[in-house]
């Protein structure tokens, strides 16, 4: 995965400004719809936000946009917690660009992912709905990649998007100015606050600037984020249109027992087969499996 991970940076860089589908084109659930008549256009964005909205594909709010949106733009600490796919990166990619100088070439918000591909599907969100803004930089700052590059890309960045690790080292060794930083965001902040991450995210936390903006989007609302809500945040307001259960509507959630084995390796294996047997099984165009390591991914595609 390491060795690929710089051609796959690479391939998204070659598509310039994806368009979103249609999601008037057919019947969607609430997790999605809305039943208000209320199109972004009404939502009192800069020309140049909405612009980029419009030309991404984006017309009317989900039901979390609509709710978080005109909070955070009036600079509340925010707890987002909606389902994945409900639009919770279009919240903070709003706030971002609705806050940035773009005359200003200064480091003005940062947005912490606890993978590298995320960090990237993000960067990627807000160059296309910021296409319209004027001099935007926003890049990725993300291990497996030149240390170097980062510096080159530090020059001008507006908006930093990246792992803890990497932008906790870009801080310490004095090359991340993040002495303007207004808006702190926690993307997956459940991941964030487990025990790989916290150290990290607690040194960046330590070095913004006090009156900074900082937002928590997450899907499920463990624990941890209540802690972390009261060492980071301010009189956070939580919005949640649909707390009662975090699984999309429409979506089946099936458990499969596998028998328990001492070598991990072994027990990737016993894993990968009952996969492949549910595979065989369940008919499907396309599929995505989800691995919590990469050491996983490369046993399993052995």
């Amino acid at each position: 995965m390491a060795d690929s991970f710089p051609e796959y940076l690479r391939s998204k860089e070659t598509v310039s400004h994806l368009t979103a589908h249609d999601v008037e084109s057919k019947p969607r659930t609430e997790d999605v719809h809305i039943t208000e008549d209320v199109e972004f256009s009404a939502m009192m964005l800069s020309e140049n936000v909405l612009a980029g909205l419009l030309k991404s594909g984006f017309r009317r709010p989900s039901p979390i946009q609509l709710k978080a949106i005109p909070l955070g733009r009036c600079g509340f600490d925010l707890v987002m917690q909606a389902k994945a796919g409900t639009g919770k990166t279009c919240v903070f990619t709003i706030l971002a660009l609705e806050m940035v100088l773009y005359d200003v070439s200064s480091l003005q918000a940062i947005i912490l992912a606890p993978t590298r591909e995320i960090a990237v599907q993000i960067t990627q969100v807000i160059s296309d709905i910021g296409r319209a803004m004027p001099g935007l930089r926003v890049e990725t700052f993300i291990g497996g990649l030149s240390f170097n590059e980062d510096l080159k890309k530090l020059q001008g960045c507006h908006i930093a998007v990246g792992a803890p690790g990497r932008v906790k080292h870009l801080i310490e060794s004095g090359n991340m100015d993040v002495s303007c930083v207004r808006l702190f965001v926690l993307d997956e902040a459940d991941k964030l606050m487990e025990k790989s991450f916290l150290q990290d995210v607690n040194y960046i936390f330590g070095r913004l600037p006090a009156g900074k903006q900082v937002v928590a989007s997450s899907a499920t609302y463990p624990d941890q984020l209540d802690e972390a809500v009261s060492l980071y945040m301010r009189s956070p307001l939580r919005v949640s249109p649909s707390a009662n259960r975090p699984v999309l509507l429409g979506v089946r959630q099936f458990v499969k027992p596998v028998r328990f084995h001492p070598n991990s390796l072994a027990q990737m294996r016993i894993k990968v087969e009952k996969l492949v047997a549910i595979l065989s099984l369940v008919p499907f165009t396309q599929c995505i499996v989800f691995f919590n390591y990469q050491g996983r991914k490369r046993c399993a595609r052995s």
